[in-house]
């Protein structure tokens, strides 16, 4: 293990040798409580953007409340979302559509017909506190709770965390999106599962970024992969890391207002056969380009991300929680393997109040020999939306989904559903 862990340690102290103090704020800055334009749909689905250094003291705050004649301010937000699902044939996850639950007939999963659901479980809320120190540094603490438990009952609705974070100048750290996790390139879908569309997730994490001129900037840091996918014999042990997950990017801002994105990971994957089995360990990476860009008057969007990596199963959200990114094979050691997805998406404004989104994604994995035949190897998903703002702080619309699984051995599937929601935004 120890010539793994030389290159964690030297980049660690690099980066993390407290640069963060050299940055010069300005003590006379103060936070932006001016309003945005009055955008009636939010283009990312009403997710919150872990902004640092002057980037955040230059973000939006308009609802905050001063704290005691302070620099510091709060703001209470989320939204309460209800949506009405009708499936018709018999996907696996009621709340929500994951390429991995599509029914594929006679692979060992029970069958079974389309159905209805009605829930609230997306409904979401935050607390978000922001201010300057004395010396002009921004700082900023972060929590946002949603209902979606699914390891719960159906109607066992109970707190999730998504997010808990601090900042302190240009240092992030906790929970929140991972360093390759690109909110310009998510797919703007009413279905919670986005399509899949995500390469990386919420992880707990150390960050620090900063810029390297007025459009670049760049960000490194060590993250908790929850994830690693390996498929191995579970009553021999389990997947255990010795080590974080080193993760980078450089993105860059573009003419349009858009945004460009280059990532880049390094990560251990570890069976740890707990004195019952075989242990091994192997080396993972992955490479990601992803982005937005703004056209026309009406500031329409185009969104992109593709990503290609060696046991990138672990990073790909289609893949979580089927043993996509190695195998244990039958002489005890680790065999990664390769993985990639594609996505791209249209937001087309039609008015302030009408927005229609297109969403394709796709991802394979090249599997192990002794990868189960009826396990997942590829699959696609297509979303096509109208959303619409009647009232202001309220949303409504419809979508129809279209999603196909392709097992090990070939067989695949194919399901269909239509979406309807009802938002009011806090």
């Amino acid at each position: 293990m120890k010539k793994y862990t030389n290159y964690y340690l030297i980049i660690l102290l690099t980066i993390f040798a407290f640069k963060a103090n050299a940055q010069q704020w300005q003590p006379g800055d103060t936070l932006n409580t001016k309003k945005q334009d009055s955008i009636r749909i939010n283009e990312f689905r009403d997710n919150v953007i872990d902004y640092t250094g002057q980037d955040l003291i230059d973000a939006s705050f308009p609802n905050s409340i001063p704290l005691f004649g302070s620099k510091s301010r709060i703001a209470f937000g989320g939204y309460v979302k209800l949506d009405y699902i009708q499936d018709f044939d018999g996907a696996y996850d009621r709340f929500q559509y994951e390429i991995q639950n599509v029914p594929i007939p006679g692979d060992g999963r029970p069958e079974q017909s389309g159905y209805m659901n009605l829930h609230a479980r997306e409904s979401r809320f935050n607390l978000d506190f922001r201010g300057i120190s004395k010396t002009g540094r921004p700082f900023r603490v972060f929590f946002e709770f949603d209902f979606y438990n699914l390891d719960r009952g159906p109607f066992n609705q109970t707190l999730r965390l998504r997010h808990a974070y601090g900042v302190l100048g240009r240092l992030l750290i906790g929970r929140t999106w991972g360093t390759q996790s690109d909110l310009f390139s998510i797919a703007n879908t009413i279905d919670f599962a986005a399509g899949d569309a995500i390469t990386g997730t919420r992880r707990a994490q150390v960050r620090f970024e900063d810029k390297l001129s007025d459009k670049l900037k760049y960000a490194v840091a060590l993250e908790m992969l929850e994830f690693p996918g390996i498929d191995g014999v579970d009553s021999l042990g389990q997947a255990s890391q010795n080590l974080p997950l080193l993760a980078s990017r450089i993105t860059k801002k573009t003419a349009s207002g858009g945004r460009l994105m280059l990532g880049a990971s390094l990560f251990q994957l570890r069976w740890d056969g707990e004195n019952k089995g075989p242990s091994d360990t192997a080396i993972g990476w992955g490479f990601s380009f992803s982005g937005r860009e703004y056209f026309g008057r009406k500031k329409h969007f185009f969104r992109w991300m593709a990503s290609y990596g060696q046991g990138w199963g672990s990073q790909i959200v289609a893949t979580l929680g089927t043993g996509s990114s190695a195998t244990l094979t039958p002489d005890g050691k680790l065999e990664t393997m390769p993985a990639w997805n594609l996505g791209t998406g249209l937001a087309y404004k039609f008015s302030e109040t009408l927005i229609g989104n297109f969403n394709v994604n796709y991802y394979s994995i090249d599997p192990s020999e002794f990868r189960d035949d009826d396990k997942m190897k590829s699959g696609s998903s297509g979303h096509l939306n109208l959303i619409w703002s009647p009232l202001k702080n309220v949303n409504a619309g419809v979508e129809y989904m279209i999603l196909e699984r392709i097992n090990t051995d070939d067989t695949s599937g194919v399901g269909h559903r239509l979406q309807f929601m009802i938002k009011y935004i806090i």
